[in-house]
């Protein structure tokens, strides 16, 4: 999670003079069979996991990782950001814009920076992901779409008091109340140029998400739900709801399109095909019951103790689990619990059998938003014999080790093709996967 001052000219590496890179040509060969003789004496290489390079990074320098690039923010007063390619070459670095958190998400060619800026107000920087040259800027999050060129922004609005942007106000008591907005406004923005394609306005606290691998965005209103055409706008296929009633979750997967009415008594839950739209199935949730809540990709109801996952075909209960994360990533459903005692936990069977990863952790891949997260291999990593490993779950659910990464690791991310983990405290390294799929 790092942050960016773009309006600062950035810093780029000088090009090497193409006399210089001739002559220097044996002096690379050099270097990289000096390297490849340390790396081969200290860190087992797998053919499916090869050494890609080492950036070094101050002590305390949060870092993102792509298939493509490598992303870091120094910590300090006055903060940095780098852009690496993966074999640890400087592309350029800019100075921070933002306070607190911020997110880098690669579309295309651009990069979108999205943070809380000095005076206190959401914004998004549209970057030149190679350069670092800023192209325009929003002040307002900006969420990219599977085509690569299409933004998203979501806009709640609110009658008679209430601040822009506020969920939760004062009453004449001084009590905090929430606050539903009246309706919520949907704009699609150009990625490219920052220019508004087009803008709506929906029922409500009107709930959307893209639909997985198209360019097209997914609303639901207490009216119904639809279909966008995500550079249009234009309504694709839509679907009537019952009685009106606010949107409480939406669930968007390749499989399903779940959606949640509140009601006095429990929420209806309703499934919808989509590519049709046609009801897959309903079901009506005890009061007490949330849908979705820790779970990612995975149909579930939650209370505060136990997670209900549905059967995907036909919503009835398929098996209940004590709370936890669950995960669904290279066709395998996780258990991430909740108590760092207990084991991780990979699902064998349709009734909810699982299997313990004694020792194993997740390496959570971060996908951008054209990635098919189905395509993604579980990753995991462990310390044994004074090193660290990485294994990838196989079709049966079992860890099969691809190499040790280096002695010591203090966190991974990893992406569709690539693994990195910090090796030291002022040192990232980033390995190429090679034939690794789910």
């Amino acid at each position: 999670m790092i942050e960016l001052d773009l309006r600062e000219e950035p810093v780029h590496e000088p090009p090497a003079p193409r006399d210089w890179m001739r002559g220097s040509r044996w002096v690379a060969v050099v270097i990289t069979l000096c390297l490849l003789v340390t790396v081969a004496a200290s860190v087992p290489l797998s053919r499916r996991l090869s050494l890609t390079g080492a950036v070094p990074v101050p002590a305390g320098a949060d870092y993102t990782l792509t298939d493509r690039r490598l992303y870091t923010l120094s910590g300090g007063r006055d903060r940095v950001v780098s852009a690496f390619t993966l074999n640890g070459q400087r592309l350029w670095q800019a100075k921070s814009r933002f306070t607190g958190d911020v997110v880098f998400q690669e579309a295309g060619d651009m990069l979108l920076v999205t943070g809380v800026n000095r005076s206190g107000q959401p914004e998004t920087l549209g970057v030149d992901a190679l350069t670092g040259t800023q192209r325009w800027t929003r002040p307002e999050q900006v969420v990219p779409l599977a085509d690569g060129r299409t933004g998203l922004v979501t806009t709640p609005l609110f009658h008679g008091d209430v601040p822009p942007g506020a969920t939760v106000v004062e009453d004449l008591n001084g009590n905090l109340i929430n606050v539903a907005p009246t309706s919520t406004a949907l704009r699609a923005v150009d990625l490219t140029d920052g220019r508004d394609l087009w803008s709506e306005t929906f029922g409500g606290s009107a709930r959307r998400s893209m639909l997985p691998g198209t360019a097209e965005v997914v609303v639901a209103e207490p009216a119904g739900v639809q279909v966008l055409d995500a550079r249009t706008g234009a309504v694709r296929r839509s679907v009537a709801l019952d009685g009106g009633f606010a949107i409480d979750e939406l669930l968007v997967s390749e499989r399903l399109i779940i959606v949640q009415q509140g009601r006095r008594g429990g929420g209806h839950t309703y499934a919808f095909r989509p590519d049709t739209l046609e009801q897959a199935w309903r079901i009506q949730l005890p009061g007490n019951m949330a849908l979705g809540f820790g779970c990612e990709d995975v149909p579930c109801v939650t209370d505060m103790s136990t997670i209900r996952v549905l059967d995907p075909a036909t919503g009835a209960v398929a098996y209940e689990i004590p709370a936890a994360t669950l995960l669904r990533i290279g066709g395998h459903t996780l258990i991430d619990p909740q108590s760092s005692t207990v084991d991780l936990r990979v699902i064998t069977a349709a009734d909810g059998a699982s299997t313990p990863l004694t020792g194993w952790e997740l390496v959570l891949p971060n996908l951008g938003p054209a990635a098919d997260r189905s395509a993604a291999p579980a990753l995991l990593t462990r310390e044994d014999d004074g090193r660290a490993w990485l294994a990838a779950l196989d079709a049966s659910g079992t860890p099969k080790e691809l190499g040790s990464l280096a002695p010591q690791i203090l966190d991974c991310q990893s992406a569709l093709t690539t693994i990195a983990c910090r090796t030291g405290p002022q040192e990232i390294r980033t390995w190429q996967l090679r034939g690794v799929r789910p």
